[in-house]
């Protein structure tokens, strides 16, 4: 099977003619830290809205409200900062504080590149190694009567696994259209949450993985507190994109998340093909050689824990030469993730929970589009020698699946792209899981998303491109990406079913509801797919068959 990380590496390679690295600021301090105010407790008549005053372990949080009726509380430290002695430790519990704290403003964001997305052109780094920071979004309370406890939605977001942030996504729409509890957080990323070294290991199969933990401390302090802030705490829905989905499919195939979470939403992140995951010996070696490009023997781990990080994100991972090409990811052979995910479900060993999981229908043309320019078609050699290198001798029956003739040939790649690393692998994924549990599966197909991207003559049209449902999960505006405020009628429609699908299933582990289209478990037999589109939402069969996942199949190596 096609590659991950070597279809984007290589396809952003030989476009960028084989330049490495990117120029790195001294680290911002990006967002406002929190506050702690060293106040007498203050007593609860005295707030107008006393709500916002809750307790957890730890210590007290003030939140503050939004347009209505929406609670929300911000920089929530979940873990001790990763700084110092515990950088490429597991997650630490955070030291307790007294009197009352503020969560009103954003915590720091771990350390990243400015740019987010493909062809931004952006440099620089934002964020700090005092991330481990999350946000609560919590519905507004019954005007009479005694609230009821709220279904728990945990959103792990996406971007490579060295980018992005919970404070990128607003969720007050969702908190209060669906009356769930929405819990946004960070997670370490790059090599300050995946790097594996030999000077990390901690003697028990820890190296490398540490942005997983994170993501499971970070479920544990939900689990222990939030029923402060109304929400269920037996009943916890983990939902992600992209990275996210990937890292919550590894954490169905960890022993250290059972008993986490209740369920799982994954989209657009199958983490079973190849290069998804690293084998702990091929990352330790990769790990060696990083060190040894950042001036540290590979045993030191005092030196490597000395290093600035901006040099960090500055220094190419060896093996790596692109900016936004995935550099270092989830390690399979540790304590957090023993087995390669993909052995985990053909053996029927994972979590067993509810699954909902699915994928865009054009999943690859947002990686596609800015590889060759604005103005210029992607070289056919390109996509030939792309397709010659991943799959050798099964390069010609690759090749004649995907005719670039009566369009682009970023069209074909694209499509390449979407049907060998996403489609075909979540459909299988969706056959392995089915086996121990209930899997709804779904296909986004918006032909025209309200995306804020520039067309170029490669990818002229994104059509449902990776990520382009994002604003209708959250409905608020993504920056550089998509704005639900260009919805048309039908697409605001779709976005306001699609929310509701998802949070039906974090309250019972099924989708439906009244007024909804109906939407069947996964049968292998039967290949129906819940389609999402603009006035027409209906399952379909036939998925498989579009997505040319019979090529995918024989060409797998499993």
């Amino acid at each position: 099977m096609v590659r991950f990380l070597q279809v984007v590496t290589t396809l952003a390679l030989l476009a960028a003619g084989g330049s490495s690295g990117q120029d790195a600021a001294p680290l911002p301090s990006a967002l406002p830290r929190p506050l702690t105010l060293n106040v007498a407790p203050t007593p609860a008549a005295a707030f107008p809205v006393p709500d916002l005053r809750v307790r957890v372990h730890g210590g007290a949080l003030l939140g503050r409200a939004l347009d209505g009726g929406i609670r929300v509380w911000q920089g929530v430290p979940y873990a001790a900062p990763p700084t110092g002695e515990r950088r490429w430790q597991p997650p630490q519990p955070p030291a307790p504080w007294t009197g009352l704290r503020a969560a009103t403003a954003l915590g720091d964001v771990c350390p990243q590149p400015l740019s987010q997305m493909p062809g931004d052109g952006r440099s620089g780094v934002r964020g700090a190694e005092d991330c481990l920071f999350l946000n609560v979004y919590a519905p507004p309370l019954p005007t009479a009567g005694r609230a009821t406890r709220t279904p728990v939605m945990v959103w792990l977001h996406g971007g490579s696994f060295r980018s992005g942030a919970g404070s990128d996504y607003a969720a007050e729409v969702l908190a209060r259209e669906q009356g769930v509890t929405v819990v946004t957080l960070n997670y370490r990323l790059g090599a300050l949450g995946f790097l594996a070294a030999p000077a990390l290991a901690d003697g028990t199969g820890g190296s490398g993985n540490y942005g997983l933990m994170d993501q499971q401390e970070a479920l544990r302090w939900v689990r222990r507190n939030i029923a402060a802030f109304g929400g269920d705490p037996r009943n916890v829905t983990v939902f992600g994109e992209s990275a996210g989905a990937m890292s919550i499919c590894a954490q169905l195939a960890s022993p250290l998340s059972r008993g986490l979470f209740d369920r799982a939403i994954l989209q657009s992140g199958p983490c079973t093909p190849q290069g998804i995951t690293t084998p702990l010996s091929s990352a330790l070696t990769t790990g060696s050689a990083y060190a040894r490009a950042l001036g540290c023997a590979p045993q030191d781990a005092a030196c490597l824990r000395a290093v600035p990080a901006a040099r960090l994100l500055d220094v190419p991972v060896p093996g790596s030469r692109v900016p936004g090409a995935v550099e270092l990811g989830i390690v399979s052979g540790d304590r957090a993730l023993p087995r390669p995910p993909a052995e985990v479900f053909a053996a029927g060993a994972g979590l067993r929970v509810p699954v909902l999981l699915g994928t865009n229908r054009d999943e690859g043309t947002l990686f596609v589009a800015p590889v060759a320019g604005a103005g210029q078609d992607l070289p056919l050699w390109q996509f030939w020698a792309v397709v010659a290198l991943l799959e050798r001798w099964d390069a010609p029956r690759a090749l004649a699946s995907y005719p670039a003739a009566g369009g682009t040939v970023g069209n074909a790649a694209a499509a390449l792209v979407t049907d060998s690393i996403f489609a075909c692998p979540t459909s299988d994924l969706a056959a392995d899981l089915a086996r121990t549990g209930p899997v709804y599966t779904y296909e986004f197909r918006d032909p025209a998303p309200p995306l804020e991207l520039s067309p170029t003559a490669s990818v002229p049209r994104y059509g449902a491109s990776h990520a382009s449902e994002l604003v209708s999960v959250f409905g608020t505006r993504l920056a550089g990406l998509a704005d639900p405020a260009q919805f048309t009628a039908p697409q605001a429609e779709l976005a306001r079913t699609l929310r509701t699908y998802w949070a039906n299933f974090a309250r019972r582990g099924d989708p439906n509801g009244p007024g909804l289209a109906p939407w069947a478990p996964y049968d292998a037999d039967t290949g129906r797919v819940m389609g999402l589109a603009p006035g027409a939402t209906a399952e379909f069969t036939g998925f498989r068959q579009d997505h040319r996942c019979g090529l995918w199949d024989r060409l797998a190596v499993r």
